[in-house]
């Protein structure tokens, strides 16, 4: 809510939290201009998203001052040497902002507002104007503004889990991260999530169950939580939010605020918006998002890039245009289209040179080398040992021992290299069981597997590839230092 009247308007919204729109910058048009376009630009901002509202005034003020700014006398009508002169000022490149202007200035005629001449209506009703070109990252599969890789996926998700079991990782910044990992959420979507969206229900045996209310949060014409779409949510997530949930009640001092219209994510200030408050911004998530993943993980971690990493790996894996678009939470099907228009997805090869090349890149290996059983955290234990069942005299050589008390239920010893409980010793048969890693992955390339299936050993080789350089450089300096 804001009043128009003012030449200042200040915006609240749950993309930034408030800005200031400023039509005192537009000095040279008459009052009869301005006040048509604020009339229009009202009803943008009340019927469309603070984006959308956004861009239409910024183009506007684009427009404004390459054409209008400097002109003899008070702009009272915009003519057609006017936009022709603009539209001459544009690239390939660039055409697309007046076809934003087109937006702004046909809406006005249609609303009655109009502040055109007859030609430039024409004209502008007429022309073909190219629009930005989008989805160059989505069809080159770029490798810094496209789709992660599963390599990437992989390495992002053991960087966050470790990074929040070393305490260097929040709980909100976790939970959101694997929110934006398993549904490619916009952020307007995660910052409108409230804790009633977590939906929970109990069966007989009470065994518990969970699903997601997503706020649609872009369709056009409705407020931000005027339509959900519920998800399913697995096991771990939902009790990841339900920890969440929990970790809140410490923020919750507002007695105003009923316990179900707390936001999921909570803010540090109330903001200045209805039934959104102590909601954070999107803009706030998504740079937490950005910085925080981007510092643990070295990689270009955006929000975008989980949203196209979900629907090309759906797109790779067989589903068809609708599911995508369901996915996505779209209406139809017309922007999911450069999905399918992606080249096909590269074989890497992965053999041991290219691993011992990549190993200290990766940092796959989450563990600590040990010199011995003896040295180990529970080395007296023997149920500690690791063991590879599938190499020759795997009785007697185990790889090394697990310092996790409980048991965790992964695949030993495949998941134990980039777990930070494993201790390798250091005479283990870890460059044989590289090799035979190495060998089973292309035995799957030859025989034409999903290559989901075998690159998901890729960061299993890369950390056991890192085990075997440790172990080296450890018998190097005890050679030395006996020497």
């Amino acid at each position: 809510m804001f009043d128009p009247r003012p030449d200042e308007w200040v915006v609240a919204n749950i993309q930034f939290g408030a800005n200031r729109i400023d039509f005192h910058q537009l000095r040279n048009l008459t009052a009869s201009i301005k006040h048509k376009l604020k009339l229009t630009l009202a009803r943008h901002a009340e019927n469309n998203s603070y984006a959308h509202f956004q861009n239409i005034f910024s183009r506007f003020l684009a427009f404004y001052r390459a054409e209008l700014e400097d002109l003899a006398t008070p702009c009272g009508k915009v003519s057609l040497p006017h936009v022709l002169n603009y539209k001459t000022k544009q690239s390939a490149a660039t055409e697309w902002k007046l076809g934003v202007l087109r937006i702004l200035f046909l809406d006005m005629e249609a609303l009655g507002y109009g502040i055109c001449s007859d030609e430039a209506v024409r004209f502008l009703r007429d022309s073909t104007i190219k629009g930005n070109v989008k989805g160059t990252s989505i069809r080159t599969r770029d490798p810094e503004e496209g789709a992660f890789s599963d390599g990437e996926l992989l390495s992002i998700q053991s960087a966050v889990n470790e990074a929040y079991a070393r305490g260097d990782l929040d709980l909100p910044t976790y939970a959101m991260a694997w929110l934006f990992l398993a549904y490619g959420a916009r952020p307007i979507q995660i910052a409108a999530l409230k804790e009633k969206d977590l939906v929970v229900c109990a069966d007989a045996n009470g065994t518990r169950f969970y699903a997601l209310r997503m706020p649609r949060a872009k369709q056009h014409g409705e407020g931000t939580r005027d339509s959900f779409k519920t998800r399913y949510c697995s096991k771990q997530i939902g009790q990841l939010l339900e920890l969440l949930i929990k970790e809140n009640r410490a923020l919750k001092a507002d007695s105003r605020i009923a316990d179900g219209e707390w936001p999921l994510f909570i803010a540090n200030a109330e903001g200045n918006l209805p039934r959104l408050q102590y909601h954070m911004s999107s803009h706030a998530v998504g740079r937490q998002l950005r910085t925080k993943l981007g510092r643990i993980t070295g990689l270009k971690a955006n929000a975008k890039r989980f949203r196209i990493t979900l629907a090309q790996r759906a797109v790779d894996d067989g589903k068809d245009k609708y599911t995508v678009a369901e996915l996505l939470d779209h209406s139809d099907t017309q922007n999911v289209e450069v999905y399918f228009e992606a080249g096909p997805a590269m074989v890497e090869r992965l053999d041991r040179h290219l691993a011992m090349e990549l190993a200290p890149l990766a940092q796959a290996f989450a563990g600590v080398l040990v010199l011995s059983e003896a040295d180990a955290r529970r080395g007296d234990d023997p149920r500690s040992r690791i063991y590879d069942k599938t190499l020759r005299n795997n009785v007697d050589r185990p790889l090394g021992t697990c310092g996790q008390m409980s048991f965790c239920g992964l695949h030993a010893p495949f998941a134990c290299y980039t777990c930070r409980h494993f201790q390798p010793w250091l005479d283990a048969p870890h460059e044989e069981f590289l090799l035979a890693l190495i060998e089973d992955r292309d035995r799957m390339v030859a025989e034409s597997y999903s290559p989901k299936i075998y690159n998901i050993k890729n960061r299993t080789i890369l950390a056991v590839a890192e085990v075997v350089q440790l172990c080296a450089a450890e018998t190097e300096m005890s050679a030395g230092a006996v020497a």
